[in-house]
This record gives structure tokens, sequence and C-alpha cells, in this order.
């Protein structure tokens, strides 16, 4: 057996876990050129301006795509006027189906000889068929995210109660055996551009899924790019947060206007003038150990309109009460070779001037056991013993000190930087210690 460091307790490692611790829209497609905006006289000293255009996007591989799908299963409705109009001229076809567009559920993919071949999708809402509401293939230089058949909407605007917001979707479709499966994404982000700390910054906002929304804290995202960077790759992006870091120096995070017909949203970014003090996190294992939170998503603990991510835990944080959502550990006894990460963590206080201890890991091992059948019942009654030949269902648990729930667990490879996650190993015994099951877990 090889020699793990201790990251707390012998149960993680009984475990294998390692070392313990709706109407088509014309020419609004004007992005990439945010225009100048007086605001910026109107707000304080320092603050940033950004003037919001939307982006229908347009290529499967655009950098900026939203690399997030959604699938909604959904059965042939042949009751659907429009899918019933696209059937008159369509001799082979599937209906996809989209419960997050109220107004049009129901949309069509044609299929020649087998092979998807156009898209089918109400952008006005009507019930009815026109030639701006078939999508053709488009083409990519690359299969996109594994999704070999891509199909993009015109811009439509995405009708609620009292907004009508410029949209477009994508379908992608990937073969499964002789069935196709099909999933969704939004295909519209929002761009602006201003100055911020003295440099040309490009600001993109992402939708909270189909509502149409680009401004939810916490369930929007966004980046924040240098202006006139080349986009290329994996660009990271952060929750939408009503307070932000950038460079050492955090901002407030305000929002004017609205993304809907005829009106235009502007983000502001005004610097944080609130007094600050510091978090001093530390993580300990059952031996020495070296440990670092390397990343962490810090919400508000009051202020449900805070989420934000930061590298450095113990950089000044702004006076106010917050809560440690979620974190990745790097550690190890020479150097730092495993990778933990863990959620549900304290809430915590930050005061003007002073440091704030917080201690994590203490982990501590826990299994939950109900029958299989009732796993999904929230008043099931745990036990400790069960009649042979019942289906148990059991969920182990990994708690730290400080509440914090850990989850996967990953070691770095030999001679480079990644990770590869480690399985856990579990075994079973009766009260003599004889084993009676024992086997490797998949993540997931």
């Amino acid at each position: 057996m090889r020699h793990l460091p201790a990251f707390p307790v012998a149960a993680v490692l009984a475990m294998g876990l390692g070392p313990a611790l709706f109407a088509p829209v014309q020419e609004l497609r004007i992005c990439s050129s945010a225009r100048a905006t007086d605001l910026a006289a109107q707000s304080p000293p320092e603050a940033a301006v950004f003037e919001m255009i939307y982006c229908g996007l347009d290529r499967p591989d655009d950098p900026l795509i939203y690399r997030s799908f959604w699938g909604f299963g959904g059965s042939s409705d042949a009751k659907d006027p429009f899918v019933q109009a696209v059937r008159k001229q369509a001799q082979e076809c599937t209906v996809v189906y989209n419960r997050a567009l109220p107004k049009a559920q129901w949309s069509v993919v044609e299929l020649k000889d087998g092979e998807p071949s156009a898209f089918y999708f109400d952008v006005n809402a009507d019930g009815e068929l026109s030639e701006a509401e078939k999508s053709l293939p488009v083409a990519s230089s690359r299969s996109i995210f594994g999704f070999p058949y891509v199909f993009i909407t015109s811009d439509f605007l995405l009708r609620t109660e009292q907004r009508e917001i410029p949209f477009r979707v994508m379908l992608v479709g990937q073969r499964s055996g002789p069935q196709i499966h099909y999933m969704w994404s939004p295909a519209g982000v929002l761009e602006g551009q201003a100055t911020l700390a003295g440099e040309p910054r490009r600001l993109v906002l992402y939708a909270n899924g189909f509502s149409g929304s680009f401004t939810d804290f916490g369930s929007c995202s966004f980046m924040l790019l240098p202006a006139g960077h080349e986009l290329e790759g994996y660009l990271p992006r952060s929750p939408l947060s009503s307070l932000i870091r950038h460079q050492e120096t955090f901002y407030r995070v305000k929002l004017s206007g609205a993304h809907e017909k005829d009106k235009t949203l502007r983000v502001i970014f005004e610097k944080d003038t609130t007094p600050t003090g510091q978090l001093a996190p530390e993580v300990r294992g059952t031996e020495p150990l070296q440990a670092r939170i390397a990343s962490a998503t810090i919400n508000g603990a009051t202020d449900n309109t805070i989420h934000f991510v930061v590298s450095d835990l113990k950089a000044p944080l702004p006076e106010g009460r917050y809560r440690l959502s979620y974190g990745t550990v790097h550690y190890g006894v020479q150097n730092e070779d495993w990778r933990i990460t863990f959620s549900e963590g304290p809430a915590f206080e930050i005061h003007a001037d002073k440091v704030q201890p917080m201690e994590l890991g203490g982990l501590t091992l826990s299994v939950n056991a109900v029958e299989e059948k009732d796993r999904y019942n929230q008043d099931a009654q745990e036990r400790s013993a069960y009649a042979k030949g019942t289906t148990v269902y059991l969920t182990p648990q990994i708690k730290g000190k400080a509440g914090e729930v850990y989850t996967r667990v990953s070691q770095k490879n030999a001679g480079g930087n990644n990770f590869t996650d480690v399985k856990p190993h579990v075994t079973i015994v009766d009260p003599d210690g004889k084993t009676v099951a024992s086997a490797d877990l998949e993540y997931g």
C-alpha cells in the first residue's frame, strides 16, 4: 500500500481519497463597438460606465460561446400548430423541445438520409411557418464540444409578460447509436467598452439560461478583458456580482437601464471605499502539511448580490459579512501534489483593520444509509441494519471542522501540472470484520 500524507482522518484513507483534506429582429448585431456615453460625467471619479450592446453569436467555435448546454427531453407533440406546419413540407423530421421558451417550446429538425439538414424554429411564436424560420447547419472548422450537428437561429425577441428581449439560441446534436440527442444553448451576449483603472476594458455579459436576463447577480456571469484582446481558447467567466475585485481593487457594480427592445443597459463600476480587513484561513491535517486555498468563491452572508471569486484569501476584503461557499485546496507533505474541493464553507465577518482567523480541515467521514427505493424521500429513515437482500443506498460525506463539505480529490500527474481524479475505494465489513463488499467508486 502506498504511503499517503495524512490529511485529517483515517476514514478518508479507508475510502482511498488520498491525503486527508419571440419576434424576428433586424439590424441588432452591433457588437464589439460600444459607444461613448455622457453617463460617465454623472458618476463618481474613477467610475467606469459600460454601455452594453447585444451581439448574436453566429459561429459554434466563437470564443464567446457559452460552453453550457441544456437538454429538455419531451416527446413529439402533433397538436402544436408550428410542428404541423413544418411536417407538411418536411417528410422526415424529429421534434425537439425547450420548456424554457414558453412562446416556442416546440421546434423541428429535418432529416435527409438520417442526417440533420435543417432546423425550424418559430421565431415570432405565431404557430405559422415562414422561410425566415428555417436554419441550415452551421459550418465549423471543428466539431464543437463533440457535437457534429449545429444550428443557430436568427435574432428574435424573447417575449416575457412585460419585456421584449433580443435573443438567439443554438441547437446542437450528437449521435448515440441510431438516435441523435439534441441540446440547447443561448447564443447571444452583451458587450461594452470603457476605461477602468486607466486601461480600456471590454465587458461581456452572459445570460442566465433562456430567461433573457443578463443581470441576475450570482446566476449570470461576466468577463472583463483588455480592449482589443484577441479572443481565443477557453475564456474564464466569473459570477456576476455587485462587488468584484479587479487588479487588487474592489469595485461596486451598479446597473442602469435594461436589455430589451428600444432600451440600453449600462453597467457602472465604482471604486469601493469601504474599510478593509483580512481573513486568515488555515487548512490543518493530522501531520505537518503544506496547504493553501488556491481559489475560492465568496458570497454575501446577508447580501445575496455578492458572488466573487478570489485566488488569494489573505488579501484585504471590504468590511462586511460573507460566506466561503466554494474552494479548492492544494496540499501535500513536501509538495502540493494533491487537490481537493469543498463547498458549504463557513460564514465569517470582516472588520476594518482586523484579521479574522478561520480553521478548515480536521475531516470526519459519515455514511448515510437508506433503502434505495427511498433515496429521494426527504423523510427516509436511516438505519444501521437491514434485512438480507435489501438494496441499500449509501451516501458518504466528508466534512471539515468548520462545516465545509469535501468532494473531489485529485493527484498531480508525474512530471506535469495536470491532476487526475482519485477513485474513492469503499469497503463494507460485517460486525466480525469480514469484508461484505469492496469497490472503487466513480465520480458523478
